[in-house]
Formats: C-alpha cells, sequence, structure tokens
C-alpha cells in the first residue's frame, strides 16, 4: 500500500491545536478549499460529505476516534479520483512537543489498482502528500491569527 505522511510543528498547544480540528462535522472551519460539510449519524460510523470549492463532493466514514490520544481515523468512500476499491484510510494525529508546542501528523495508506501504473500511483501518494502539507500549514496560519 502506497503511504502518504505529513507532519507540521507548532507552538501551540496539543489540546488548543487538538480542538481546533477534532470536530468531523467542522471540516470547513479549518480546511482549504472546504465549503460545507454535513455528518449523519455519530461517533464512529458517521458519514461526513464535504462539498468543495470547485464543486466536488468528497464521501468519508469516521472508522476511529479518540479524544484522549487526540486522533480521528476517515475512510474515502467517495472522492473525485478514489476508486471505491482503494480503501483509503487516513488518520490525524496531534501530539505533544517539548516546550509546550505539538506536533501533528496526517498519515495515509490506500491499494492501487493491480493494473495501475507506478509512476500513477506514486503521482497520486505525492499529490495527497502534498495537499496534506498544504492543508496543516493552512492551518498553522489560522492558529497564528487567533
Amino acid at each position: 500500500m502506497p503511504a502518504i505522511h505529513a507532519e507540521h510543528c507548532y507552538p501551540q498547544s496539543a489540546n488548543t491545536v487538538w480542538q481546533r480540528i477534532h470536530d468531523f462535522a467542522d471540516l470547513q472551519s479549518w480546511l482549504p478549499g472546504v465549503t460545507g460539510c454535513t455528518v449523519e449519524g455519530e461517533g464512529v460510523g458517521a458519514i461526513r460529505t464535504v462539498a468543495t470549492a470547485n464543486g466536488g463532493e468528497v464521501v468519508e466514514e469516521l472508522v476511529g476516534y479518540d479524544d484522549d490520544a487526540r486522533q480521528f481515523s476517515y475512510r474515502i468512500l467517495k472522492a473525485p479520483g478514489v476508486s471505491a476499491s482503494a480503501d483509503f484510510v487516513a488518520t490525524l494525529t496531534v501530539l505533544g512537543a517539548a516546550g509546550g508546542g505539538c506536533k501533528v501528523t496526517w498519515q495515509a495508506d490506500f491499494r492501487a489498482g493491480n493494473n495501475a501504473p507506478a509512476d500513477k500511483v506514486e503521482k497520486a501518494r505525492q499529490g495527497a502528500e502534498q495537499m496534506y502539507r498544504f492543508c496543516l500549514s493552512h492551518l498553522a496560519g489560522l492558529l497564528d491569527s487567533e
């Protein structure tokens, strides 16, 4: 499975950053390009439908949530360019750091189709990783302005 990994360090406490990103239904408050978000259900198993600025729609299922560990995981059920068989699962984790700051990691794995050319799989992996890094940098700007 191709692995995607991005991380960013913040001067704010882990609890401060977690409070900003922990709500599965509030993606549009911190993720650029998201214009709306609705959630059906509660807790693990909840389904989030995300509207994007380019008119796209992404549907995700919450597959894990641990408030104490400041971590949640979701599976992409539907997204432009993501096959239903990709089993794309991502995890966001907020870890405390020395000096009172924190580090956020955003990791994901997915299955590439059996006939998928390796260069296209790598390009998709790099694109997702770049997007995660951009989003985490954007979050830093939001936190700094609060």
